[in-house]
């Protein structure tokens, strides 16, 4: 009995004292976590309730216009422009607000090239944009337990400023010219895509975005519009990717 009395002790005491380790270890991963979200906090709290970290970026995609309408006081609107698959490339910058909200300025260029001109004949030439656009973007993980995949949406608008390429064609085979002569005119861009985060600071973006101007003037000669002026804008969507990086 005695033999046994003194093993049943040494277990009990053993078992205590492995109790004993894994509670001050729990305690010490508690201490540990409430020391990290006391960090936070005061660091939210320095920075006030939405802290304001910096992030920036660039992209690139592929610039797809539907037919462009065409303004002219004695023809109306008509569809009158096609193009050609172009390009866009911009770069980005912005500060996130909280978990969810992105403040972000665009700046890009945005060109695609004439590939034909309705009811003429040899038409060619380019219609471009530089633009710088402000706005807000929205984010969220796509589940509460990764932060892999963030869906995001936003809508910017800024100014535009539109770069035409001399038009020109024929019809009935007298040539005509098609110029810009309007500065700035507004823009909007809205966007929608997925970051897939490659690290802590750095992520990929798969993106559309949908880009369109106001009006902007032209001139002409007057076998396109007899008053010698017309309008026409910018429409785009936007299929492409790039990277960001968190400060």
């Amino acid at each position: 009995m005695g033999k046994l009395s003194s093993t049943v002790i040494m277990l009990v005491s053993a078992l205590l004292a492995t109790g004993a380790l894994s509670a001050r270890s729990f305690a010490a991963d508690l201490a540990e976590a409430a020391q990290a979200a006391a960090k936070e906090a005061a660091e939210k709290a320095a920075m006030g309730m939405f802290p304001l970290k910096p992030y920036a970026g660039a992209k690139g995609f592929v610039s797809y216009a539907p037919a462009g309408d065409f303004y002219s006081p004695g023809t109306g609107r008509t569809n009158f422009i096609d193009y050609n698959i172009g390009w866009n490339a911009a770069a980005f910058g912005g500060v996130t607000a909280g978990d969810f909200v992105k403040l972000q300025l665009d700046t890009g260029y945005i060109s695609n090239n004439v590939s034909s001109l309705s009811g003429v004949t040899d038409g060619s030439g380019s219609v471009a944009a530089a633009y710088v656009l402000a706005g807000v973007v929205l984010s969220a993980p796509l589940s509460p337990l990764t932060k892999k995949v963030i869906p995001f949406a936003g809508i910017s608008i800024g100014p535009a400023f539109p770069v035409i390429g001399e038009i020109t064609g024929q019809i009935d085979g007298s040539p005509f010219t098609i110029k810009g002569n309007q500065g700035v005119v507004g823009a909007l861009l809205a966007r929608g895509g997925v970051t897939i985060a490659i690290n802590a600071k750095l992520g990929a973006t798969l993106e559309y975005g949908f880009f369109q101007t106001a009006d902007f003037s032209l001139s002409t000669t007057d076998n396109i519009s007899s008053s010698g002026r017309a309008s026409t804008d910018m429409t785009a969507h936007l299929f492409g990717l790039g990277f960001e990086y968190h400060f």
